[in-house]
Parts: C-alpha cells; structure tokens; sequence
C-alpha cells in the first residue's frame, strides 16, 4: 500500500533572544558527541547548515530568520532524525538517544501541524502493517478467501488513507506540511493531473519557493509528459539474460509497463492480478513488460521474484534502484507504478489495478 508521508519525524529547543534559536535536552549521550544540522535542499538532498556538540546532556543551534524550510538534526552514532521547521525564536526538543524520531517537539504552528500529520499516517501505517502480515499469513495456509477479503481491506484503507491527505492538503495550503502531503500523493498518484496542478497553485507564495515547493512544480511539469494521451517514452534496457530489449520491438496491442521491484511487498501482492489478467488476454493482443527497480548487485533476488510469482512476460533491469534512468524518465518515485498503452504507444491508463486494469484491457481488445 502507498500510504502518506515517508519523513521521519522529531525536533526542537527554546530560546529567549531575538535571535531564532533551537535548545534540546538529550540523555545517555556522551559530551563532544558531534551534532549535525541541515537543510533539505533541491531533490530531497540535505544541505549542511551547522554543526554542535553535546555538552551537560543538551546541545543548541542559533537559526536563520523564521521560515518554511525543512531541516533536519543527526546525531552521530543515534539512529534517526529530527524534523522541524524554523517557525518559532523559541524551539524546544526532548531528543531521545534511543530513537530521534520519538522526540518530543514544541515550536510554532507549522511543528504541530508536523507533528499532527505525522501521528495520522503513523496510525494508517500500523493498521496497514497488521492487514499486509495477515494477509502473509493467509498466503503461507493457501486461504484464497480470507486474501481476497485482505486485499480489499487493504485497498479501503489505502483509499481512506489518500482522501485524509487529500483533506489535510486543502485545509492546510499556508503550510509546507501540507506540501509535504502534497508530494506523498504525487507519489500515490490518486488523483489525476489537473487536479494536482490546481492544488499546488492554491498554496502560498511562500510555500512554493521553499525547495520542496520548487522540487513538486517541476516534477508537476514533469508528469505532463506521461499523462494520458501522451507518447509514451521510448526505452531499452539489459533482460535478465543479459540481452538489450526496446519496449518497441516487444509492444502488443495493449501492453502495461509495469514498474516493480523484488523488495517491493505492493507490488509483490498485485503481481497475482497482472498474471490473472495476462493469461486471459496475451493470445489477444496483451502484453506486460515489467521494469524493476531492483537494487545494485540484487539480479538474483530479481530473478528469484520473478520465478517466484510466475511473471512470464519481458523484464528489464538497470539494477539502479531508484536511479533507474527508465524510472527517471517516467518520473517515479514510487512503486508500483503502470503504464497501459496502446499498439501506437499512447499512454491509455496509468496505475490501474485488479479490475479497473481487466476492464480497461478487455474494453480496448474488444472483449
């Protein structure tokens, strides 16, 4: 399942000058432990910012003047990070040296909005772990029943889930949490162009010029080239025998480009529907043709899953993860993701799924 925001979460300290300051208390942790704060910058990249020391179980930050941007807090040898956003003079954290994540964080408006967003996914999350282990579990029994049933719990929590961020977006556009949103539903790709556009241009100046507001209207732009009723780029790539194969010399009358991964459980639990679909419909014209973003030095575990699920359709890997240039042309960032197009190569469909997928290939076969 595609749920919200993937950020981890925790921040920030007090202050009692004019100038923005970020005071946190922190225990077990040994002095002259070094302290890093960043920035996150263009493409998610944290930018360095400062660096501290842990003096007397605290350490302390003097910030820029207040505004939107996202910075992060590591602590070396400290698993997480701290989030927050320079909306207050007075930031506070209660960092905890188990986990910096399970700090507790008191500044201005846009930390507790932070904050709130971050609780509400946590909780999607835990509900989406239990169904995902129960379904685990009915697969590992053979319960064909109680999968089905999982799977469409599954997809109504999904389904809630994207409808709650799509409410928190348009009640919070004054908010770079709410662009934070904003950018888990480009990677859930619920909703369809126009609309995204139109719920990015309702946000504030401010918010658009921070570096996420610049990174999401570029990538906004950049969504536009695989939209329904556009060419559909063309690629090639290594199979798993080593061979180059061209998405053109492989096309059928309906063909879906499937973007999947070995490590990607999602896509692991649709791939039963794809097969399903493609044994029905491939002496009819339809085809798959599957991408994975499988991660460097990872080709058995790629072949392994496609042995595994029986997927008996052309593959392609880089092996690059997330750097996959096919990926990187098509704009994913995140998984699965599916591409339907025509003999022509149009884009017709985008992200369909179980039956909404039978149904648009049975539609353009003529079934």
């Amino acid at each position: 399942m595609k749920t919200l925001f993937s950020l981890s979460l925790v921040l920030a300290l007090l202050s009692c000058n004019t100038e923005p300051k970020l005071q946190a208390t922190i225990e077990n942790v040994p002095d002259g432990t070094n302290v890093y704060l960043t920035e996150l910058g263009p493409q998610n990249m944290p930018i360095p910012l400062d660096t501290t020391q842990v003096q007397d179980n605290s350490f302390e930050f003097n910030l820029e003047p207040m505004n939107q941007d996202i910075n992060l807090i590591q602590v070396e040898a400290l698993n997480g990070n701290i989030i927050f956003i320079n909306d207050a003079e007075q930031i506070k954290v209660e960092a905890s040296s188990l986990n910096l994540r399970n700090s507790k964080v008191e500044a201005g408006e846009h930390n507790e909005l932070l904050k709130n967003y971050i609780d509400m996914i946590t909780e999607f999350s835990k509900r989406e772990t239990e169904l995902s282990e129960n379904y685990n579990q009915a697969l590992q029994r053979g319960d064909e029943e109680a999968q089905l049933d999982l799977q469409l719990d599954l997809r109504d929590l999904e389904k809630v889930s994207q409808e709650t961020g799509l409410e928190f977006i348009k009640d919070n556009t004054h908010s770079i949490v709410a662009m934070m949103a904003l950018s888990d539903v480009m990677n859930s790709k619920i909703i369809p162009l126009n609309q995204m556009k139109s719920l990015y241009d309702n946000f504030d100046a401010e918010v658009k010029d921070t570096p996420l507001g610049k990174m999401l209207g570029q990538n906004i732009a950049k969504i536009g080239a695989t939209d329904i009723g556009a060419e559909a780029p063309k690629f090639a790539g290594p199979t798993p025998e080593g061979k180059e194969l061209a998405l053109e010399d492989v096309m059928g009358k309906v063909t879906l480009i499937d973007f999947w991964a070995s490590w990607c459980r999602p896509c692991r639990m649709e791939n039963p529907n794809i097969v399903s679909i493609y044994q029905d419909y491939k002496d009819k014209g339809f085809t798959v043709v599957g991408v994975s973003l499988d991660k460097p030095n990872h080709k058995d575990a790629w072949v392994k899953a496609i042995e595994d699920d029986q997927l008996d359709w052309n593959h392609i890997s880089n092996l690059m993860y997330w750097q996959d240039p096919i990926a990187v042309k098509y704009g994913i960032r995140a998984i699965p993701a599916a591409f339907l197009i025509d003999e022509n190569g149009i884009i017709i469909g985008k992200d369909l799924r179980g039956d909404d997928l039978r149904e648009k290939v049975a539609e353009v076969l003529g079934e």
